[in-house]
């Protein structure tokens, strides 16, 4: 079946795209290969994994906004009817394959009032999210990374949902590993999009190094969004995009993580920050209510946030419950077997 199976990640090169995309095609690779659709920027993958067929797909933005999968159809006939089609992200305009399922990878385009955005974005994000509820009926199985993401889907679609967590492999290893890291006195944000709310991370911040002398705040992103405000700010230093691995290790020896964002579709970044650093500050979102149930948390304020925020210590994530990324796919295949034999 496997070799049936068609995953079209096409928008997907960056973040939590490409780190499900990397995953998806290394399980598979290991399992007789499937098929995937990518951008170009991808195109390592190819190599990497040698059992899968890639199709690379490069669109301009006018293609993008006016045929976004038109590239479909001449792919369907290079490799003939598909048992799986999977879209991560991409709305599901027709019948692809014997089970259709959509991923919801971003709620921006559902939820957007009252978020922090570009500008820019707004018109692109609203059409984005006509679509995807339009053709809600295009899909067998709707997935999202967080119950709170499920809830925003229509509940004539109850049925479909699925929960699709992402993987949590290098904090499962590190939590069973029993690491004790040389801590150095950073506290650390990871994104600069709006709607991480930087300023609001920088106020943590300037709440906790009232109390730790010295404590220096890292911000790992692109610096283009960061506001020229805070760049300035004593003790904060940018230090652009950074591969994962690296993010990682930056993790690893902070004292502090700060997550004010306005807005997620998952718990997985909060997941790396709350596990690797010794401390934590995350909104109070539902995505991080959902990794941090029935652990020690706390509820505190700070001077100039308005929303309250969770505070957890590393000591508190040792007893959370993470998948690894065999488990999720597993997990998809599974549904997908059920979903042929005719259960929803």
């Amino acid at each position: 079946m496997y070799r049936q199976c068609l995953l079209n990640f096409a928008v997907s090169y960056s973040g939590g795209g490409l780190k499900r995309l990397s995953e998806y095609s290394r399980w598979f690779n290991e399992h007789g290969g499937a098929a995937f659709v990518i951008h170009p920027r991808s195109r390592d993958l190819v190599d990497a994994f040698p059992a899968n067929r890639y199709f690379i797909v490069e669109q301009s933005s006018w293609q993008r906004l006016f045929n976004d999968c038109g590239y479909l159809k001449d792919i369907r006939q290079s490799m003939g009817p598909a048992a799986l089609y999977y879209s991560y992200g991409i709305p599901i305009y027709e019948r692809q394959g014997d089970v259709n399922w959509f991923h919801l990878s971003n709620v921006l385009p559902l939820v957007s009032a009252g978020i922090p955005l570009f500008l820019r974005d707004r018109p692109k994000l609203a059409l984005l999210g006509r679509r995807i509820v339009r053709h809600y009926a295009q899909a067998d199985v709707i997935s999202a990374e967080s119950m709170g993401s499920l809830d925003l889907i229509d509940r004539t679609y109850a049925d479909r949902c699925f929960l699709s967590v992402n993987g949590s492999d290098d904090e499962i290893q590190f939590l069973q590993g029993g690491h004790s890291e040389v801590k150095e006195n950073i506290a650390v944000v990871v994104g600069t999009q709006p709607h991480k709310a930087l300023m609001d991370s920088y106020r943590v911040f300037e709440m906790l190094r009232q109390t730790h002398d010295g404590l220096r705040l890292l911000i790992v992103g692109s610096e283009g969004p960061v506001p020229a405000a805070l760049r300035r700010r004593p003790g904060v230093s940018l230090t652009g995009n950074l591969p994962r691995q690296q993010v990682i290790a930056t993790l690893r020896t902070a004292r502090f993580y700060i997550s004010t964002t306005r807005i997620e579709n998952s718990y997985n970044a909060a997941a790396e920050g709350a596990v690797f650093a010794d401390e934590s500050y995350l909104s109070d979102l539902r995505p991080h209510q959902e990794l941090l149930a029935g652990l020690q948390v706390e509820r505190v304020t700070v001077p100039g946030v308005d929303a309250a925020l969770l505070r957890v210590t590393r000591e508190a994530m040792r007893q959370v419950s993470l998948k690894s990324w065999d488990q999720v796919v597993t997990d998809m295949v599974m549904r997908v077997a059920a979903v042929r034999a005719g259960a929803h």
